[in-house]
C-alpha cells in the first residue's frame, strides 16, 4: 500500500476494521446496521465486574444471559464460550485474555437461527466473460446447520466444514433472502470495501437478523468430496464455478485500478492495443459514466484474452 503496489483486497484501515470484530460492531452501529448487543473488557484494568461496569450496565441494561465470550480478533472460532449467566463472566473473560492477550468481546447470546453470505464488488466473471453489476455482488446464502451439542458454530478445526455442516437458504423464504443480501450489500457499501467479505448473522428471539461479524479474509478452499469452504458453497446459487470466482475478484481490482489509477498498473495497460488505450485516455472524461464503466469492462476482457493467448504460447 505505501509503496503504490496494486495489489487484490482490502486497504489496511478496513482490513484492521473488519479483523477487531469490536471496532466493526462500534462502526455497524454507527452506520444503523443491526448487531447484538455487546461491550468490551481490557485485563489491564482489573478483574471483569459486570455489576460494577456501567458501560457492560448501559449495553446489557436488565439481560442476565447467556452470553458468547470471544477474543476481539481471532479466526476459526478459537477460545469462544458460551456463558449461561453473569456468576460465570468474570472466570471466562479472564480465561480468554489470558489465552489472547487482547481485549475480549462479551456480546448477548442470540437464540435463533445462524447464517453467512459472502458479497464482492461490481464486476463478476461467467466463463470468461466480464460483466458490471448494478450493486455488490452478493453470493448464495447459506444456513448453518448445528450439531444438537451446538449453541454456536464450532471452530472448524474442531469439526471441518463438510456439506452437512450448511444448507443453501430457500429463496421462498422471501423476507429472510432478501433481508440477508441486502445486509451483505450494506455492510459492503457502508465501509466502502474493496474485496470480498463473509458476512456471519443470527437471528434473535424475534426472528430478526443481527450482523456478527464480517471476515475479511475468508477461507476460499477449493471443494472437494469431503470439505469446502463456506464462500465457495455459496457459489451454487450464483451460476458461477471456482475460476469464476478467483477471475471475478481479479477483474472487479483491475476494473478499479483502470478507472482510476491506472498510472499504477502499467505492466497490464501494455497488454491492451493502442486503440483500446486511446479510448481510455482521450474519452476518460468526455464520455458518460456508463460508458466509460462499459469501456474498462471491455479492457477487462481483451486484457483476459492476451493473458490467455500468452499462457498458452
Amino acid at each position: 500500500e505505501m509503496l503504490g503496489m496494486p495489489y487484490v483486497g482490502h486497504d489496511p484501515l478496513n482490513a484492521t476494521t473488519l479483523d477487531n470484530k469490536h471496532a466493526f460492531k462500534r462502526e455497524a452501529v454507527c452506520a444503523g446496521l443491526p448487531t447484538a448487543a455487546f461491550s468490551t473488557w481490557d485485563m489491564t484494568r482489573g478483574p471483569f465486574q459486570p455489576e460494577l461496569n456501567s458501560r457492560f450496565q448501559l449495553a446489557f441494561g436488565g439481560y442476565s444471559g447467556p452470553f458468547i465470550v470471544k477474543p476481539v480478533s481471532g479466526r476459526a472460532s478459537l477460545h469462544v464460550h458460551v456463558v449461561s449467566g453473569l456468576q460465570d463472566l468474570p472466570a471466562i473473560v479472564a480465561d480468554v485474555n489470558r489465552q489472547t492477550g487482547n481485549l475480549v468481546l462479551i456480546e448477548k447470546y442470540l437464540p435463533g437461527r445462524e447464517f453467512c453470505i459472502a458479497v464482492a464488488g461490481r464486476i463478476t466473471a461467467q466463463d470468461g466473460v466480464f460483466t458490471r453489476n448494478s450493486e455488490p455482488f452478493a453470493f448464495g446464502a447459506l444456513e448453518r446447520v448445528l450439531a444438537k451439542d451446538e449453541m454456536i458454530f464450532t471452530s472448524m478445526d474442531s469439526r471441518p466444514i463438510t456439506a452437512s455442516r450448511f444448507k443453501n437458504v430457500d429463496p421462498r423464504e422471501t423476507e429472510l433472502w432478501t433481508n440477508i443480501h441486502k445486509l451483505a450489500r450494506e455492510v459492503f457499501l457502508e465501509f466502502n470495501l474493496g474485496s470480498l467479505i463473509r458476512i456471519d448473522l443470527r437471528a434473535d428471539e424475534n426472528d430478526k437478523l443481527h450482523i456478527l461479524e464480517a471476515n475479511p479474509k475468508p477461507d476460499l478452499k477449493y471443494p472437494t468430496a469431503g470439505v469446502t469452504s463456506l464462500v465457495s458453497a455459496g457459489l451454487s446459487q450464483t451460476g458461477l464455478g471456482y475460476d469464476d470466482l478467483l477471475l471475478s475478484l481479479l477483474g472487479d481490482r483491475l476494473d478499479f485500478l483502470l478507472r482510476n489509477y491506472r498510472d499504477t498498473i502499467n505492466h497490464i495497460t501494455d497488454l491492451l492495443d493502442d486503440g483500446t488505450m486511446d479510448e481510455l485516455d482521450n474519452e476518460r472524461h468526455s464520455r458518460t459514466v456508463d460508458d466509460n464503466i462499459n469501456l474498462a469492462v471491455r479492457a477487462l476482457e481483451e486484457t483476459a484474452h492476451r493473458m490467455r493467448i500468452g499462457n498458452r504460447a
